[in-house]
Parts: structure tokens; C-alpha cells; sequence
């Protein structure tokens, strides 16, 4: 069983290394969906933030006459 200290987990032998390596290689891919997730839900949140601060000073109305 690990320890919870990062160098009790530096080992040269090849069943522990190579589980070491699985494990970081899961933990990287948990990472890029995480930063995947959060630039997504910024952005959408980015773009919802101006459409409501626009249509609040704005008050609905058209400023630049149609959109079509």
C-alpha cells in the first residue's frame, strides 16, 4: 500500500514503476479534462455575462438597427 509521501512513491522496480506510470498518466488525462471543462463553462459563462449586461443598459431595444 502507498504511503501519502510523494517519495516513498520513487521506486526502480519495474511492477511498482510502471503502476506509478499508469497512475500519473490517469491523473494527467483527469487534468486536460478538467482544464477542457472549465475553459469551456468560462466561456459560456463570458458570452452569457454580455448578453444580459448588453440587454440590461440596452433594455431590449435594437442600437444598431437590423440584424438580419
Amino acid at each position: 500500500m502507498p504511503s501519502s509521501r510523494p517519495e516513498s512513491d520513487f521506486t526502480l522496480d519495474l511492477p511498482r514503476a510502471e503502476q506509478l506510470r499508469l497512475k500519473m498518466e490517469k491523473e494527467k488525462k483527469f487534468r486536460q479534462r478538467c482544464r477542457f471543462i472549465t475553459t469551456f463553462l468560462s466561456l459560456v459563462f463570458f458570452l452569457l455575462t454580455v448578453m444580459v449586461v448588453s440587454l440590461v443598459l440596452t433594455r431590449g431595444k435594437r442600437m444598431f438597427g437590423s440584424m438580419i
